[in-house]
């Protein structure tokens, strides 16, 4: 369960992302500087798997995937069908986090066995170039490489479709508002309860789960930088920050 959405800016991008979770589930490690091969990249870490749910490297290429599928709308699978337990769809950006370009994550994602993953829908990002956002939707794979227009991407166990839509609404009235799309615009919108903090508010609250946690990478011409807070946007929260040097 999350809400992602993101902005061009003209030396790079913002990339926002609210983390919706149990209230039981264990608290994820904080970001931190890895590497992969050669490449250093930035993300925190969930204690379940080991994977994470949102990454950028050196490169200030980023990825960050959510559950379900958000361009075919199908509804989110619980197995894939087998009664193997699905691998962790944190893993898949560990696979892909050493790329140096949005197509070459393609490029690779089309080269791995998907089977064993539920449902997901992942945005890529890097600067000078539109969101490329890849779907597995338990049978096949999508891939949209302009695909900015499908802001806010969300997901939810509660109700799919209709968190979707009281999402988008809520951010299409800010924008409405302000005349634009901007940082600014995203940040308030992430912080958002809209009538009440409930199950469909972007700021997400419910009796056995909320949000956990916020990031926004903030991509430019020399550097990256992560900023991470361990607690839902509405609550007073110390971020968190990784800053790495872009490389050539």
């Amino acid at each position: 369960m999350c809400t992602v959405s993101w902005v061009q800016t003209p030396e790079g991008y913002h990339l926002l992302c609210n983390r919706d979770e149990r209230r039981s589930r264990a608290v994820a490690l904080p970001p931190r500087i890895q590497a992969r091969g050669w490449v250093r990249f930035i993300a925190p870490v969930d204690p379940d798997s080991g994977g994470t749910w949102i990454a950028v490297n050196e490169f200030g290429v980023s990825a960050c995937v959510l559950n379900g599928a958000n361009l075919t709308r199908r509804l989110p699978l619980t197995s894939n069908g087998s009664n193997k337990i699905p691998r962790s769809r944190g893993l898949l950006l560990r696979d892909l986090v050493w790329a140096n370009s949005t197509d070459e994550c393609t490029l690779w994602m089309n080269q791995l066995d998907l089977t064993p993953f539920a449902p997901f829908t992942v945005v890529f990002l890097e600067p000078g170039k539109p969101a490329t956002i890849a779907e597995w939707n338990g049978e096949h794979a999508t891939i949209v490489r302009s695909g900015d227009s499908y802001i806010p991407l969300t997901s939810s166990s509660f109700d799919p479709e209709g968190v979707r839509k009281t999402r988008l609404n809520e951010l299409a009235g800010r924008v409405s508002a302000s005349g634009r799309i901007d940082h600014a615009v995203l940040h308030a919108f992430h912080s958002s309860h809209g009538e009440q903090p409930d199950a469909s508010s972007p700021c997400m609250h419910r009796a056995d789960a909320e949000t956990v946690s916020f990031t926004c990478v903030i991509v430019t011409r020399d550097e990256i930088r992560f900023l991470y807070s361990p607690a839902a946007p509405c609550k007073a929260s110390k971020c968190e920050e990784e800053v790495l040097r872009r490389a050539a």
